[in-house]
């Protein structure tokens, strides 16, 4: 049951660009890699600014990467993720380490489960 509940925290992380019964299979394994590669950033990033549960950021990106695995194959999912995390470091790079991390955390700051702890 926990595990569905981080796909779907994933899933209303990751997939901005239409709602989900619109969108194809595949489509929707690829907002789960983009949520996977926020929480990527998350741990790799902002751990320097704020205190974050790196063990639940690290648990939502290991089960949408497995959900868009069994969706995509091993070969292109992991094409795919290795694509969408270069794209998510380029995108905080831009942005700037300490501005995402804080527009990250005023993500977070209502839900659970809680992946920035102040």
């Amino acid at each position: 049951m926990r595990s569905r509940a981080l796909v779907a925290l994933a899933l209303a992380v990751g997939v901005h660009v239409a709602p989900v019964h619109a969108q194809s299979q595949d489509e929707q394994a690829l907002g789960l890699l983009r949520a996977a590669s926020a929480q990527s950033a998350i741990i790799t990033f902002c751990g320097k600014h704020y205190a974050i549960d790196g063990t639940t950021a690290l648990r939502i990106s290991q089960t949408a990467r497995d959900v868009a695995t069994k969706v995509l194959g091993q070969e292109q999912a992991n094409a795919a993720f290795k694509d969408e995390l270069s794209r998510r470091y380029a995108e905080v790079k831009e942005v700037g380490e300490q501005q995402w991390c804080t527009e990250q955390r005023a993500a977070f700051a209502e839900g659970e489960p809680r992946i920035f702890k102040n």
